[in-house]
């Protein structure tokens, strides 16, 4: 069953997305007629979706009508604050990089990194995605976010959208920030960034293993970047993002980590998955907590946060040593 109603049913939310199935039934019942003309969808083919959808529990149907179930209208209608049709939309765009995993597996990295083929609809499509993941944990990241009372520099890295800096800036109003990223990803999240923070907020396009990092930040953002890299690689990043930050300056790091403790299979298994994922995409896997810990050896204090959203994991760490934080 997890090989073949789970692929399929992915690929018909995402047909129903595009189709607009959902966001037609949100506004009122409807008959298969009406909604096989509002889909474009033929009659047969929308009653297989539509129902494939009320058996997983996204739709109801009473009396000959279709209407949007509440699974629908949390996670499937733009206009809901939980709306997370984009990522779905980049998950689906997954399936044909997905072909050469057999061969990331074999090698520990794909033929090519995912950005090196990336169209400006592909950055697009991944940017909208990682912004509506952003929305889901947004409020319960930033809250556990501790920042100097005046606001205090961050330097987001990877942060693309800038979604969790804005909101920090809208927190702290001393708060300025830098957002560091591709020039793609930074360029297709621009209508994302709805209301920047004045001139508290800037984008610095560029390659953030190899370029400079300014100095004396009071907050340092890793964000779902670690499972992109290797151990090596990963161990660098965290040096060098350390020795960015001001004395008592701290590092955040949020991402899907194994061995945090919790039991449930899903926080177990979703981390797993990003890390097959990411081996495909660019050569990354899943890292343990453990293992993190390891990178920020010279951090005194290592605060482990698992979040509610299965297998996410926010870390902090703080006063480090080794001459770092001389600014």
């Amino acid at each position: 069953m997890d090989a073949f109603g789970a692929v399929i049913f992915a690929r018909a939310l995402t047909v129903g997305l595009r189709r607009g199935m959902f966001e037609s039934l949100a506004r009122r019942p409807l008959s298969l007629r009406d909604l096989s003309g509002e889909t474009g969808l033929s009659t047969e083919g929308v009653r297989l979706l539509a129902d494939a959808c009320v058996a997983g529990g996204y739709l109801n149907y009473r009396k000959g009508m279709y209407s949007a179930g509440a699974e629908a209208r949390k996670w499937l209608v733009r206009s809901s604050e939980t709306y997370l049709g984009d990522l779905i939309f980049y998950f689906d765009s997954l399936n044909t990089r997905l072909g050469g995993l057999e061969y990331s597996l074999e090698h520990g990295k794909p033929r090519e990194p995912y950005y090196a083929s990336f169209t400006d609809r592909d950055w697009e499509t991944y940017v909208r995605g990682m912004a509506n993941l952003a929305r889901l944990l947004m409020p319960e990241v930033t809250r556990r976010i501790r920042l100097p009372a005046s606001g205090g520099r961050i330097l987001d890295l990877g942060g693309s959208h800038g979604l969790y800096s804005l909101e920090c800036c809208r927190k702290f109003p001393g708060c300025t920030a830098v957002v560091m990223d591709f020039a793609p990803a930074l360029r297709c999240a621009g209508d994302i960034r709805e209301k920047e923070s004045g001139n508290r907020i800037s984008f610095s396009p560029g390659d953030f293993l190899t370029a400079p990092l300014p100095a004396g930040q009071d907050a340092v953002f890793m964000f779902n970047i670690l499972h992109g890299f290797d151990e090596e690689t990963n161990r660098n990043l965290i040096a060098r993002a350390s020795g960015s930050l001001r004395r008592g300056g701290r590092l955040y790091i949020l991402d899907q980590m194994t061995g945090t403790g919790r039991r449930s299979l899903l926080s177990r298994f979703i981390p797993l998955m990003v890390g097959l994922n990411l081996m495909n995409e660019i050569g990354g896997s899943a890292h343990s907590v453990p293992l993190i810990r390891e990178w920020c050896a010279d951090a005194a204090t290592f605060r482990v946060m698992p979040l509610r959203f299965p297998g996410v994991t926010l870390i902090e760490a703080t006063d480090w040593s080794s001459g770092v934080n001389s600014q």
